[in-house]
């Protein structure tokens, strides 16, 4: 006995076969999709996945620990000093400056030459502090904390969006996750990041770190996307954040060859795409570098020392201000603003900074493929510090805990996952997370510990001088200069000193 639907019962019986027929061939098609769309979600969890909302809120939470830990360490300078050394050019003794934000302040930014150095945007940076608060050096130094926690937020999302690709399963995800995390941390609470930070200055180097990430933020976006043309808005936009970052500070003119590591690893397009076609696409970037390296030369030839400096001095200097770059970032110990550069270098240090520059650089070949992040590490930090690295002369200065700022990150990177994989080859899962974990809490906190005291030398400019002279006491910059301030501040009738 057939059942019938009321509404299909008063229709022709051959209405009804059609019907019926025209239903069963939609719920067919249904079926089919579905077993479709389940068996591709079977074979790639990722394809059309629906976003995981505890990743987001893990993600979050990362990013207001790197928030509040920036914070917790660096607070105390909201009631720090000028201090007489570059603040005096840079902000309150430049009246130019202390008027604020005009138009005619705009226009001497990008035209002068002040301090043997054109950064327009840093110097527009300082009059907005200026225009805000005055010659209150809490705000500057706020200013300054701020865009480094945005830093070390930035940096987590650059190395998430990168390893996103890399990460087939969660247990991959989580811990990639973690990696990720520890490099921002550790970028955020290392000591060689006070002097960046502390100093209103060094504003220069906090800006153009923040241009410079947002530029390969960008280009990932760009990198990453499914055929995107090469003037895609992500695409404009990491050119605009470039140039920013070069007007901010020259020091990432070789951001274009980090991207071609970007590329390696963990990209990795160099497989789809030929190296001639990696190169091409980038020609924007490399165009700004060669401008802003003849502009940067230009600049500061005034203040560059006349001496001549031979083949072999260049190439000793190198070679030995990378080894105490490595030395400071893994012993941030006695750190002051001013290496000064002996007259001789002794041959037992150069040697083994020859030695220790090709172990790691082979170790990083012979670790290529297995751990791409080694190598790609080790390179952003010899390619990001040559401009700073002694090539060209740098006076009496040898090496600079500022100059650190972006380079470290190629360091960091290295040695997080270098360890982290060979951990997980040597001992099982639960074991390695306690291991790797209670490591990344004593490194982290040892870090913080060390960044709060530094951050205490930089409360004025007595305190600045005195520590520079307890770390060097041969140090007659130091000197000099401390001995005019006490002067300045014991007869303020004769010359101001710096604004309290």
């Amino acid at each position: 006995m057939a059942l019938a639907c009321p509404a299909t019962a008063a229709m022709p019986w051959w209405f009804q076969i059609r019907v019926i027929r025209g239903f069963k061939t939609d719920l067919q098609s249904i079926l089919h999709e579905k077993s479709w769309h389940s068996t591709v979600l079977s074979q790639n969890p990722r394809v059309n996945a629906p976003p995981s909302s505890p990743c987001r809120r893990w993600q979050i939470l990362a990013c207001a620990f790197l928030v509040l830990a920036t914070l917790a360490v660096y607070w105390p300078a909201r009631h720090y000093q000028f201090v007489a050394y570059d603040d005096d050019n840079y902000v309150y003794n430049n009246s130019i400056v202390r008027a604020g934000l005009t138009w005619q302040g705009v226009e001497w930014s990008f035209v002068d030459r002040q301090a043997n150095n054109w950064h327009p945007l840093t110097w527009i940076s300082h009059m907005t502090d200026c225009q805000i608060f005055g010659l209150h050096a809490g705000g500057p130094h706020m200013v300054n904390v701020a865009f480094h926690c945005a830093n070390a937020v930035l940096l987590f999302l650059l190395l998430q969006a990168l390893t996103r690709r890399n990460t087939e399963t969660p247990s991959q995800s989580a811990d990639t996750f973690w990696r990720n995390l520890f490099v921002a941390a550790l970028f955020a609470l290392h000591p060689l990041r006070v002097e960046s930070v502390a100093w209103i200055s060094e504003r220069k180097d906090v800006l153009s770190g923040f241009f410079g990430l947002l530029t390969l933020l960008c280009y990932v976006k760009y990198a990453t996307g499914s055929g995107q043309p090469r003037l895609s808005l992500s695409y404009r936009l990491a050119v605009l954040f470039f140039a920013c970052s070069l007007l901010s500070k020259p020091m990432l003119v070789t951001l274009p060859l980090v991207m071609l590591l970007l590329d390696y690893w963990p990209l990795q397009r160099f497989g789809p795409l030929t190296p001639q076609r990696l190169l091409m696409e980038k020609w924007p970037f490399f165009l700004f570098t060669a401008i802003f390296c003849v502009i940067t030369l230009l600049a500061q030839n005034p203040g560059l020392p006349s001496q001549h400096v031979g083949l072999f001095d260049r190439v000793e200097t190198v070679f030995t201000n990378y080894l105490g770059y490595l030395e400071k970032l893994l012993w941030p110990q006695n750190l002051t603003f001013l290496y000064l550069r002996p007259d001789t270098i002794p041959t037992a240090e150069f040697l083994l900074a020859i030695l220790v520059l090709f172990c790691l650089s082979a170790l990083a070949f012979a670790c290529r493929r297995r751990c791409p992040a080694f190598a790609v590490g080790w390179l952003w930090f010899l390619i990001v510090l040559l401009p700073v690295c002694g090539l060209v002369s740098l006076g009496r200065l040898s090496i600079a805990d500022r100059y650190t700022y972006f380079p470290s990150i190629g360091f960091y990177l290295m040695v997080t996952w270098c360890p982290a994989d060979l951990a997980g080859k040597l001992f099982p899962v639960r074991v390695k997370q306690i291991l790797l974990g209670t490591v990344a809490v004593i490194v982290l906190a040892v870090c913080a510990v060390l960044s709060r005291q530094q951050l205490s030398y930089w409360h004025d400019t007595q305190t600045f001088y005195e520590h520079a002279l307890k770390v060097n006491p041969d140090n007659d910059v130091a000197k000099q200069n401390l001995n005019i301030y006490l002067f300045e501040k014991a007869h303020p009738d004769r010359r101001q000193p710096p604004p309290e």
